[in-house]
This record gives structure tokens, C-alpha cells and sequence, in this order.
């Protein structure tokens, strides 16, 4: 076979579309997640959520974290009943949606709740705390690291 003009461009062509054609199913497998599914919806009520995190900082005593290598104990502020509190916990990470985990509040008799951390993935984890003591309404949010 004689290498030409011709058989160079056709070289050039296959090569081009065999890279076209990988870089596409590349492309197909990435995970394309948001990190909110319902974004439209929270961003009408992010006015709500600015009240609620500015109520948390007027706190004088804050939720108080205490991570150990198998769970998370969460020290809840003595604001009222403990029949009044609610609200979920959500454990959020960064990398991907289906490592994240939601709990409701349950606190038990010392206004503390325990949350086993042993299905969870090693990784970092935003601790979300969206909750309620009595009306008034509540947003904290920390950081953690599972499984050092």
C-alpha cells in the first residue's frame, strides 16, 4: 500500500472519530448529580433560612458536636420541652448524594441525640441541622470526618 495525501486524510479522519467516539462515552458515564435536586424550591425559601440561622447565632449556647470513631452525639440547648424539639439531621457529602443520610430528631431525656455513624463512608460530612424548639425555628451547620 502506497502512503499518499489521500490515505493520510483518511488516517486523520479515523483517528479524529475514533477519538470523538471515546471522548463521548466518557462523557456518558460521569455522574452529572446537583447538589440539590430541589434548588428552585429552597431558593424561594431562602429568606426563611436566613431567619433561621440568624436565630441560631443569637443562641447563647449552640448545639454542641462530639464525633467518635463509631458515632455522633449531638448536645442540644435546653430552649423547651423535650416533646417540642423537631426538625431532621442531615449528614451531607460532597461527593456524591448517595453516601448522605437524614435522621429526625429524637432527643432523649438530657436533650442529646446519638446517631451511629458505622453505614456511613469514610470521608467529610457537612452536618446540617434544620430544627425547631417550640415556634421558633433553627439552622445550624458543622463539619466532620468520618473514619479518620
Amino acid at each position: 500500500m502506497k502512503f499518499n495525501w489521500g490515505t493520510g486524510i483518511v488516517l486523520a479522519l479515523v483517528i479524529m472519530i475514533s477519538g470523538m467516539t471515546y471522548l463521548v462515552s466518557i462523557a456518558l458515564r460521569q455522574n452529572d448529580d446537583l447538589v440539590d435536586n430541589d434548588y428552585y424550591q429552597k431558593s424561594e425559601k431562602y429568606q426563611q433560612h436566613i431567619d433561621e440561622v440568624r436565630n441560631s447565632n443569637a443562641l447563647t449556647v449552640k448545639i454542641h458536636l462530639e464525633l467518635s470513631e463509631e458515632s455522633l452525639k449531638l448536645i442540644f440547648p435546653k430552649l423547651a420541652n423535650i416533646q417540642d424539639y423537631a426538625g431532621d439531621i442531615h449528614l451531607y457529602s460532597p461527593v456524591e448524594e448517595k453516601r448522605d443520610m437524614t435522621v429526625r430528631i429524637k432527643l432523649d431525656t438530657v436533650f442529646n441525640q446519638v446517631i451511629n455513624l458505622k453505614s456511613l463512608e469514610k470521608g467529610r460530612y457537612q452536618v446540617k441541622i434544620d430544627w425547631k424548639a417550640g415556634k421558633v425555628a433553627y439552622y445550624q451547620e458543622e463539619e466532620i470526618i468520618v473514619g479518620k
